[in-house]
């Protein structure tokens, strides 16, 4: 992830926001899904293997 976004986390009284920025303006849509992954991840949600979008290549 660290190759196409900048992340970081800033702690809050009630848990944590992670922030995803894109380095290239261009990869603004990849960085977005892989929010969108994350979030999914997150709630306990599973992906089939042919809705799975492979990362991204350097």
């Amino acid at each position: 992830m660290s190759e196409i976004a900048n992340v970081s986390v800033e702690q809050t009284s009630d848990g944590a926001v992670v922030r995803l920025t894109a380095k290239d303006p261009n990869q603004v849509e990849q960085v977005q899904q892989m929010a969108r992954r994350m979030e999914n991840c997150m709630a306990g949600e599973q992906q089939s293997p042919d809705q799975q979008t492979p990362a991204p290549k350097p």
